[in-house]
């Protein structure tokens, strides 16, 4: 039977966190763990990221539009994307909804899936 606070009270009962994250919490019942968090927020450098990713994914769609399932469409769809303000809940709804419907076209392509997929990771940090 495993007790409540049965450890030592040296060892680390939780996880230890450290870095720019988004909200944490700590382990229920957790001891002489650490949590550290910074809110790092929409910066012109996530933005600057964000909009470099959007160009290699215009390069890599045009590519691979041979493989890519509506290329025009897609085309559309990431200047809808790149048209979106980040910092507003709304905007990050459209552009998710837009990254995610060039990925369905993609078939898989690992590029252009990988570089979407990021672009989808990215858009979370800015919430």
């Amino acid at each position: 039977m495993i007790r409540r606070n049965s450890q030592p009270p040296d060892d680390n009962s939780g996880v230890v966190n450290y870095g720019a994250m988004g909200n944490v919490q700590n382990q229920p019942g957790a001891t002489n763990s650490h949590q550290n968090q910074t809110n790092t927020g929409s910066g012109s450098d996530q933005l600057k990221e964000f909009s470099a990713l959007l160009d290699r994914i215009r390069q890599q769609l045009a590519a691979e539009q041979g493989r890519v399932n509506d290329y025009q469409q897609c085309v559309v769809l990431l200047d809808l994307t790149t048209q979106q303000r980040l910092d507003d809940t709304g905007g990050r709804t459209v552009a998710r909804t837009t990254l995610e419907q060039i990925l369905t076209k993609c078939d898989g392509i690992p590029g252009l899936v990988s570089l979407l997929s990021s672009a989808l990771s990215l858009i979370a940090t800015f919430a």
